[in-house]
């Protein structure tokens, strides 16, 4: 008796199968390098301090391989759409002889899990629910795209257009594996739990959270934002954005935008932080940039002023303020802190797509801890080129941080590729 083996991929189709007939299948192979000359560096594994330390060094280098693979079935009954996606994380065994570090995850190995699996369905004709493990794009509660796996949520999701060019949305989200520079809290084997209770990096008996926005492009050239969140038993926050883009020129653009946002501490968490009085904190970012065929320059400033909580994305790294940089995330976004960034970008047709990025930040002494203020300056190059579904990217960056490297500069160089299908 012949038994036929399956593929993990033919067995997810069969599963839905029964339910759709338009199925399409998409996803990407990911192989990401990185590597820098600090002498005391701390990378994704906490506690890493190489003596022999250089480029392209094992004890100073990190690398991943990762796999996703996902499944649209748009032809569901009462008109529902189903997606479920899987991710593979892998080190290949290079941290043997090549990496002792990797980009994602809390270690060395195999991990695998379902980053989405969800249900999306149309009611009262421009409402629609998404239900399920997903990814998310709001102010402060986001999927970040920056590694090579990213953070979801298992989130409800109501989002209503009756209003013309307009967006009001409504979510609860309960659950997220998201886990600060690491991105994804992962584990060895499948079925392992690498979601909890949203955001469980608080250490907080949080319930979930909640968020409502409006995003409209009513006003001519301008797209404008609100959101509002709360986070049960954390905080309380609000962000305000507008983004104006009128043309000027033939193919020139001019670029402005503004931001205002604040997060409130809940009581709940100024009691476990022993807090008899709270701080709440608030965010101002302006950016002024032009767009002419090709080439687009660009400068941003941000002050946030004291307070308990920054604006970083809740319970991740990065922040969607104007001025975060392009590797070193937590700073612009921390309580106290002005920051500004230049950003230069230029697409060299059939050669490349080239960027420059120059982000400094200073924390005041007193929110900082420290005898001095807390500065980070980071300037970093990249440059991308696309050879039909692969994608490859170089990258250089230069940090010098006080709480980095024992206040040494270093550079890091990283090399990104990607297959799409």
């Amino acid at each position: 008796m012949k038994f036929a083996k399956l593929s993990l991929a033919a067995i997810m189709a069969m599963g839905i199968s029964a339910f759709a007939t338009d199925i399409k299948v998409d996803g990407d192979v990911k192989v990401f390098y990185g590597t820098n000359d600090a002498d005391e560096w701390a990378g994704a594994l906490a506690g890493h301090a190489p003596e022999d330390s250089g480029l392209f060094k094992q004890d100073n280098s990190y690398a991943n391989a990762a796999f996703r693979i996902g499944m649209t079935a748009n032809d569901m009954p009462a008109g529902l759409t189903g997606r479920i996606s899987l991710t593979l994380l892998e080190t290949l065994g290079l941290e043997s002889s090549i990496v002792s570090d990797v980009w994602a995850g809390n270690h060395v190995g195999s991990q695998i899990w379902f980053d989405e699996a969800n249900i999306k369905g149309t009611v009262f004709d421009k409402t629609t629910v998404i239900a399920g493990r997903q990814y998310l794009d709001t102010p402060m509660v986001f999927s970040e795209k920056w590694n090579i796996a990213s953070n979801s949520y298992d989130a409800a999701v109501v989002v209503d257009q009756h209003i013309e060019k307009t967006a009001l949305v409504a979510a609860w989200v309960m659950r997220s594996n998201v886990n600060g520079i690491n991105t994804v809290s992962t584990e060895e084997r499948f079925g392992g739990q690498t979601f909890d209770t949203f955001p469980g990096a608080f250490g907080s008996d949080a319930n979930g959270a909640y968020a409502f926005g409006a995003v409209t492009s009513l006003i001519p050239y301008t797209t404008a934002q609100a959101w509002y969140y709360s986070v049960d038993s954390i905080a309380d926050a609000y962000w305000l954005q507008a983004d104006v883009k009128p043309a000027i020129g033939e193919d020139m653009n001019l670029e402005i935008g503004g931001q205002f946002a604040g997060t409130m501490l809940g009581d709940g968490m100024a009691k476990k932080l022993g807090l008899n009085d709270t701080d709440d904190a608030t965010v101002w970012a302006v950016k002024v940039g032009l767009d002419i065929a090709g080439a687009r320059i660009s400068g941003a400033y941000s002050s946030v002023d004291k307070g308990d909580v920054g604006f970083a994305n809740v319970g991740g790294a990065q922040s969607k303020l104007y001025t975060e940089a392009w590797w070193n995330y937590g700073y612009v976004s921390a309580t106290d802190t002005d920051a500004y960034n230049i950003t230069a970008e230029y697409s060299w047709a059939d050669v490349a797509d080239f960027g420059a990025y120059y982000t400094y930040s200073e924390q005041d002494k007193k929110t900082a801890g420290t005898a001095d203020d807390k500065e980070m300056t980071e300037f970093a190059l990249t440059a991308s080129k696309s050879f039909g579904a692969f994608d490859t990217s170089l990258a250089y960056i230069y940090t010098d941080a006080d709480d980095q490297n024992d206040g040494d500069s270093y550079n890091t160089l990283q090399v990104y590729l990607t297959y799409n299908f």
